[in-house]
């Protein structure tokens, strides 16, 4: 089985193991009932694995008006059920100010969480989080080729040294990526068509459309009427042709 942070290779001087208790997440993030409910269901245990900053790698810190990435933290979650880690990681990146990556992990497969921070300019003590990236669920005992090649690209001395933002930024792409091989089949590190614009606009894009045509599809069930379902049925075929359109800019 594929060891992720063998992949990683992150060194042994930024090696934390240290235990983070729910508590912390209860006490510095407004859950409610069902964020409570799946902190308590769905987490077996959370460990702060690696901190990376400049006294433990030589890699800079950077910050200006928006954005403070003095350090980057690996947090790992380890889960009795999956099916909720996409909002239990938006949980953990706003009660966690620094840059994060969240290790997911259960049973043979690990996902993998970023989300860019900035400063909240009426409030610099405030962190606003935005643009999370998630990936799909990675089966490391058989991954696809995609997978693979995703994987194989983590090795962080592949990433920018100059300072923890580009260092991030490199990380996130290469989620960006394997988002995108998704549809492609193919993993590239960075995009191959940067003229059409930022892969993740694009699959934000995809994902908006995709979530339409859900919408539609549970109309169209229960519609009665023969002349609406024509156009139901006509503007779910447009939004899958936009959708393909989309799916070729990556």
């Amino acid at each position: 089985m594929i060891d992720l942070y063998e992949k990683l290779a992150i060194p042994d001087s930024c090696y934390l193991g240290k235990k983070i208790f729910k508590k912390l997440f209860y006490e510095n993030a407004q859950l409610n009932a069902t964020d409570k409910k799946a902190f308590t269901q769905d987490i077996e245990d959370i460990e702060w694995k690696y901190t990376l900053k400049p006294d433990t790698i030589n890699i800079a810190r950077y910050a200006d008006e928006e954005l403070e990435y003095d350090e980057i933290a690996v947090i790992q979650v380890n889960l009795k059920e999956p099916q909720r880690y996409k909002r239990i990681a938006q949980i953990i990146q706003r009660a966690i100010p620094y840059p994060l990556l969240v290790v997911f992990a259960h049973e043979s497969a690990v996902a993998l969480n970023v989300a860019a921070k900035r400063v909240n300019r009426a409030d610099r003590e405030k962190i606003m989080v935005e643009e999370f990236q998630d990936t799909p669920w990675l089966d490391l005992e058989s991954p696809a080729d995609h997978e693979k090649d995703f994987l194989d690209s983590l090795t962080i001395t592949s990433f920018s040294y100059n300072n923890f933002f580009e260092f991030y930024s490199d990380l996130t792409e290469r989620i960006v990526g394997l988002n995108c091989a998704e549809f492609s089949g193919v993993f590239t590190a960075v995009a191959s068509n940067p003229k059409h614009g930022g892969r993740a606009e694009i699959l934000e894009i995809i994902n908006v459309l995709q979530q339409k045509q859900v919408e539609l599809r549970v109309a169209l069930k229960k519609e009665s009427q023969f002349s609406r379902k024509v156009e139901l049925n006509m503007q779910i075929k447009r939004l899958t042709e936009q959708t393909e359109a989309q799916k070729l800019k990556l």
